[in-house]
């Protein structure tokens, strides 16, 4: 390669590492940060290298890597896509729950058992990164595994329930239609109260309309309570 060739080489690349760079600063404004995270993709979708490089780099910043698996996402096409499924089988938490959460961002179902069998994972954050995904996907086929996800006993520590059953909740929102009916009525009486608020949350996207004007959150519980037993006569 001449000099020429290779100042040209080099400057290319400098624009998505710094942006990168710029991405993964936390001291950063956020706007600034999405800034830099757009340009990445953009860059990304033209050459995929810089960000492909970084997302596998076992010993680089995890911070870094982080935004990189999720501009895949964002860059979309196989090459990302099978980086990302690489990605997921990661021996680190953080690294795997990028990861599923950028499959979600492909949006296809053909990643769905990927994604479903990720709601197993021993760690909490990739199980909530899954539900995530799972509900940028809406695919159907989730519902039921989400529901052995929302009782699994992995999912409760010393008998408490753990924040990623929200998770689980939201994403049936997601998906929604008369399935998730049954799933979301049993919510509403959960031990957590955080669960029962989100399943709330998630019956006003299921049915597209709100019952909170005019009553208090258990009034509101109530009304849902009737809405969906109307629902599954």
């Amino acid at each position: 390669m001449n000099l020429a060739a290779l100042f040209l080489s080099l400057t290319a690349w400098a624009g998505p590492v710094q942006d990168l760079a710029q991405a993964s600063d936390a001291d950063l404004p956020e706007e600034a940060r999405m800034e830099a995270f757009e340009r990445l993709v953009a860059a990304g979708a033209t050459d995929i290298g810089v960000v492909s490089r970084v997302a596998l780099e076992d010993s680089g910043d995890t911070r870094k890597r982080w935004v990189a698996i999720r501009a895949l996402g964002k860059v979309q096409g196989d090459q990302a896509r099978e980086l990302l499924l690489q990605l997921s089988e990661n021996p680190e938490p953080a690294i795997r729950a990028a990861a599923v959460q950028a499959m979600g961002d492909l949006g296809e179902t053909r990643s769905s058992d990927i994604l479903i069998a990720r709601l197993q994972d021993p760690a909490v954050i990739v199980r909530a990164g899954a539900a995530e995904a799972l509900c940028k996907v809406g695919d159907r086929s989730a519902i039921d595994p989400l529901d052995r996800a929302l009782r699994s006993r992995a999912n409760f520590y010393r008998g408490a329930s753990l924040w990623v059953r929200r998770h689980y909740i939201a994403a049936l929102g997601c998906i929604g239609g008369r399935e998730t009916i049954p799933v979301l009525l049993r919510a509403l009486d959960d031990d957590d109260t955080s669960v029962q608020s989100s399943a709330v949350l998630a019956f006003r996207e299921v049915a597209g309309f709100s019952y909170e004007e005019g009553r208090s959150a258990e009034e509101e519980l109530s009304a849902w309570k009737r809405w969906a037993a109307d629902q599954l006569r």
